[in-house]
């Protein structure tokens, strides 16, 4: 699901995209930690806890700042996001 979202990112915002990345990749290294592969450690309770909490806050701040950006499109036209 992460892909998919990188993928329309890139594809709305072009180079646009790449002062979203770090907190892509965020989301991406705390999905590993909460959803560790065959092998890997898992997270105490507490520490899943946390992790969650950490994932909410960051899909807030890029939901916050995808609409703030799709507002200044549609204002503006601004990066070709528009009324997409």
């Amino acid at each position: 699901m992460l892909q998919e979202v990188r993928k329309t990112i890139a594809a709305r915002l072009g180079v646009g995209r790449h002062g979203l990345e770090p907190m892509l990749d965020e989301l991406g290294q705390t999905l590993a930690r909460l959803m560790p592969g065959p092998g890997d450690a898992r997270l105490s309770p507490e520490e899943q806890q946390k992790a969650r909490a950490s994932f909410a806050g960051t899909v807030d701040t890029l939901e916050d700042v995808l609409e703030a950006l799709h507002r200044s499109g549609r204002a503006g036209n601004v990066l070709g996001w528009g009324d997409r």
